[in-house]
């Protein structure tokens, strides 16, 4: 008996001191990918079995990844938006795979695909280097392969409430960052934000929240703000969802955002028509009308500072009509391709200096030149690189997905089912609140900016497509089976 259990205990000691020993060595050189393996890879196996709790960690790392970035000082944490959807890929998608099963698509998927092999084709066809290359084309589609991810679980209803109750959970923290960012706005923005500088308006500052930035502020806030007026629409209003709708509101206005306070009008009003309550219209015009009067003022210094940004020359502001001109440009130069992702509009262009920008005197326009400061909009709209980089077939194609999105959240939008209206309602909301950011913010592929929208677009595999024949799918077969053991 003794023996027995002194050559188990050597068997299991053994192994583990070496094991133990080969990771000190190895930590000793390369810390940061120890510190993976030692975490990551135990998080990953419980991934593979609680994949729907797995996700819902991973959206909140990839929605506070680069504020903890900023924090901590690491540059690695940087990358754990794409470490996260890469996990989630291998989690969701991968044992569809080796089970053989068909994999789960979502509206648009084929469209999105059409556009990321344009992109990449141009680039390989304008010699573009390797290394800028999978930068660019990483940055590209990795909003896309979230949705992916997300697409291969088969969500219910029940599921959709959960999420919803986590997503207060995250909009309370917003509010409580954003609440303690008015206390102590100067020590605040050197801790989170990613410059030092702290702009004001009227005296007051612009908040940052739990964000590097008001306008990422801006657009979670406003995304949060019309989830909670289609709750109230679709499902009903309560004390709590009115108060978290208020609140929502005053963190997106003290942004200090223009094109977001325009969008959540626009979604306000929007929303409110679509309530199937006698006077809820009629009350929110009136609300919008008294704001407009209080506050006019504001409004038609904000309208002329809209203008004056893509117009004005006099200050150099009008970078963004440039590039977003210039694209086009771009785009007939290398028809019927594009320059190739990482080439024109993107982050990877900007942090690789394109040679295009070099070609086209970029280096001596405000706010376009490769000296560090002078490059803010570089990256401070989306559409010039979808244009400039897979060109006129791949800015159609991008277009094309997001239509075929916007067809399936309509049908959801009249759906009977309160909680399914919902997601109709929000995700239309949210499309054109993203249509009017992106004009001044790479909102499609910008972390944590594009988090929201396309994990509305992978439940979308969930609701509303063609019911699958009996049998073929077993993931959707359990899908009415209680779910807390996924």
């Amino acid at each position: 008996m003794g023996d027995a259990l002194t050559r188990s205990m050597a068997r299991t000691v053994v192994p583990v001191s070496l094991a133990v020993v080969a990771l000190t060595v190895a930590a000793a050189y390369e810390p940061v990918l120890v510190l993976l393996a030692v975490v990551g890879l135990p998080f990953v196996a419980w991934g593979f079995m609680r994949p729907k709790r797995f996700l819902a960690v991973a959206l909140l790392i990839c929605l506070f990844g680069k504020s903890a970035a900023v924090l901590t000082g690491i540059a690695a944490v940087d990358l754990a938006d794409e470490a996260m959807i890469a996990a989630s890929l291998l989690v969701c998608l991968g044992p569809r795979l080796l089970r053989g099963m068909p994999i789960r698509t979502f509206p648009g998927l084929g469209w999105f695909v059409l556009f990321v092999v344009l992109g990449v084709v141009s680039g390989l066809a304008a010699d573009v280097p390797l290394v800028v290359l999978g930068a660019g084309t990483s940055l590209a589609a990795k909003g896309i392969l979230l949705a992916l991810a997300i697409a291969q679980i088969q969500w219910t209803t029940s599921d959709v409430h959960r999420l919803a109750r986590g997503g207060v959970v995250v909009l309370l923290f917003i509010i409580a960052c954003a609440v303690v960012n008015l206390a102590i706005p100067q020590t605040w923005q050197l801790a989170i934000g990613n410059i030092d500088s702290l702009s004001y308006r009227a005296s007051i500052p612009s908040l940052i929240g739990p964000f590097v930035e008001p306008g990422t502020l801006g657009l979670m806030s406003a995304m949060g703000f019309l989830a909670v007026v289609a709750w109230n629409t679709a499902v009903g209003s309560s004390r709590t969802t009115v108060l978290l709708s208020v609140g929502m509101a005053l963190v997106a206005v003290l942004s200090f955002r223009r094109k977001t306070w325009l969008g959540m009008i626009a979604g306000f009003l929007w929303l409110s028509s679509r309530a199937r309550r006698p006077g809820v219209f009629a009350s929110a015009v009136l609300a919008v009308l008294g704001i407009v009067v209080v506050f006019a003022s504001t409004l038609a210094t904000a309208l002329s500072a809209l203008v004056a940004t893509y117009f004005d020359q006099t200050e150099g502001t009008a970078a963004r009509t440039v590039m977003t001109t210039d694209s086009l440009f771009v785009a007939l130069d290398h028809f019927p391709l594009g320059a190739g992702f990482g080439r024109f509009g993107s982050e990877t262009a900007a942090e690789y200096y394109s040679p295009i920008y070099l070609e086209r005197g970029y280096q001596h326009i405000w706010g376009l030149s490769e000296a560090a400061g002078n490059d803010l909009f570089l990256t401070d709209t989306m559409w010039p690189a979808i244009l400039g980089e897979a060109g006129i077939f791949g800015l159609v194609a991008f277009v094309m997905a997001l239509v075929a999105i916007f067809r399936r959240l309509r049908a959801l939008s009249f759906d009977e089912t309160p909680i399914v209206r919902w997601l109709g309602l929000t995700g239309i909301a949210w499309i054109a609140q993203y249509l009017l950011e992106s004009t001044g913010n790479p909102v499609f592929v910008s972390p944590p900016s594009y988090v929201p929208l396309f994990l509305l677009v992978g439940l979308l595999s969930s609701f509303g497509g063609e019911r699958p024949a009996a049998g073929a799918d077993p993931e959707a077969a359990r899908a009415e089976e209680p779910a807390a053991h996924r």
